[in-house]
């Protein structure tokens, strides 16, 4: 599976001025097959948006996400015994990120996407996730060109 980034969809959703909108548009709006990110990514999105789109706008963006984007949305494993223990290893993972250099929103993020195996990272910000994980990560650009 190829992972998107939030910062993908903000440019693309909100700043078409932006001079790699027309790269994010692109790459969303691909043939790439298995194109995902993660609950928590939707949720940034979200909490972004929120500053220029009204209640009804930000519902019709949260139900329709992943038909508009034609992408799964991935959850963190919840293969555990209690949720006492989904809450402990949620942030034993999430500090092991952490420690590496990353904010928290990064190490969550990260974590979904190693726990689904996926096969590539696409971001904006390379610099936030190389060197951190195992997944090879990419721009949006690169990862187009490797098409």
């Amino acid at each position: 599976m190829i992972f998107i980034d939030t910062d993908i969809f903000v440019i693309e959703k909100l700043f078409k001025k932006d001079d790699r909108y027309g790269m994010a548009k692109r790459l969303l709006n691909s043939d790439l097959k298995d194109k995902c990110t993660s609950i928590y990514n939707l949720f940034e999105l979200l909490g972004i948006a929120s500053f220029n789109l009204n209640t009804s706008e930000l519902k019709k963006l949260l139900k329709g996400f992943p038909e508009v984007y034609d992408i799964k949305i991935l959850f963190p494993s919840t293969a555990y015994e209690s949720a006492e223990t989904f809450v402990e290893q949620l942030f034993d993972k999430t500090f092991v990120k952490i420690s590496l250099k990353m904010n928290f929103m990064d190490a969550l993020i990260l974590n979904v996407a190693e726990e689904h195996n996926c096969s590539k990272f696409v971001t904006w910000n390379v610099k936030h996730f190389e060197g951190r994980t195992d997944i090879p990560v990419t721009t949006p650009d690169e990862m187009l060109a490797l098409k």
